[in-house]
């Protein structure tokens, strides 16, 4: 296995229990169902505005059902899963402790290979991986890019998953049924109320910037706020980002990393389509 990288930001929480798809499919985005169909599912879990606590990707092993998310975003997943858990058969726990996670640009046959975009795949292991890289800026530069959004501390519970391009990954299910925040999800499809949408820039150069970072445009001679950094990573001599932005800004509109100084992002093609079905 080539350019393996330790993966720190991540969390896993566990579902189990004879009740625990039921419940689950009440709770997040995505068909419950298709986990146990398929090698894996991405979805988010909403509060009941329908804003999202977290972006994850679940797996089923012997019954059990894994979400697979930041850990900072973990926290409250894992406290508002606890919270209506109780009334069903399920054991809701963090179970990171028992899982090692890793990024990689092939599959492993005998780990869970999870194949995110083309080549970039995030593995768990029960043991410990000897001799893999530590520097994970080149594995989150390609997730990054892909445009798959993760939440962060200062992101979590603020965005409506359309706002950050869940719809075009088939993070959200609009057949599955009731889920906590479903009418606000169904609400941007079909009555056209999303305004903002992720954008992925690039500058040259080491930015850290932490998400929920306001990036700004020029506007009637001042510079005014006009979103925020979901994800960043350096490689290779480059820093990309993930924005949150008004879902009308061309490619060609100039966003600066402050308020004052001159540095600007050159905003990049999405590797998917937002158009819907």
């Amino acid at each position: 296995m080539t350019n393996i990288v330790s993966l720190s930001k991540f969390a896993v929480i566990k579902l189990s229990g004879e009740q625990s798809h039921s419940f689950l499919q009440g709770q997040v985005t995505c068909n419950v169902d298709d986990i146990s169909k398929r090698d894996w599912q991405a979805g988010a879990h909403c509060n009941a505005k329908g804003k999202a606590w977290s972006t994850f990707v679940a797996f089923e092993q012997d019954n059990d059902i894994y979400l697979i998310m930041t850990k900072e975003s973990a926290e409250p997943s894992l406290a508002e899963l606890n919270k209506y858990g109780v009334f069903s058969k399920t054991e809701i726990s963090d179970d990171s402790s028992n899982w090692h996670l890793y990024g990689t640009t092939e599959a492993h046959s005998e780990l869970k290979s999870i194949e995110l975009a083309p080549n970039h795949f995030l593995i768990l292991s029960r043991q410990m991986i000897d001799g893999c890289e530590q520097d994970d800026g080149s594995w989150w530069y390609n997730e990054v890019m892909s445009g798959r959004a993760h939440l962060f501390a200062n992101t979590s519970g603020e965005y409506v998953p359309q706002m950050i391009n869940l719809q075009a990954l088939n993070y959200i299910s609009f057949n599955k049924g009731c889920y906590m925040g479903q009418e606000m999800v169904a609400r941007m499809r079909y009555l056209g109320k999303n305004k903002r949408a992720l954008y992925i820039a690039e500058i040259d150069g080491k930015y850290e910037l932490t998400p929920g970072h306001d990036v700004y445009k020029a506007m009637n001679g001042n510079r005014r706020s006009a979103g925020k950094v979901i994800n960043s990573a350096f490689f290779n001599g480059k820093t990309v980002f993930q924005l949150v932005l008004p879902n009308d800004t061309d490619l060609t509109d100039t966003i600066y990393l402050d308020s004052e100084n001159d540095e600007q992002l050159r905003l990049l093609p999405l590797p998917y389509s937002l158009e819907q079905d």
